[in-house]
């Protein structure tokens, strides 16, 4: 039996992956105008979802 230590393999997909979603995260804008009423819509979320919703006009944007 070996004693050596192992050190701990880095998975780079996972990493890369990781990333690109903190990177688009930092892209979507936190505020847009609403294309209805060209009140400010605010970036909220609603569970696993992201949305735009203006509160003058009640729209929501859903974004995929």
């Amino acid at each position: 039996m070996s004693t050596e230590l192992l050190s701990p393999e880095v998975d780079l997909d996972l990493q890369n992956e990781e990333e690109k979603d903190d990177q688009i995260m930092k892209n979507i804008e936190q505020e847009i105008e609403c294309p209805r009423c060209s009140d400010t819509m605010i970036l909220s979320s609603d569970f696993d979802r992201l949305l735009y919703y203006c509160q003058e006009c009640q729209l929501s944007l859903v974004m995929k």
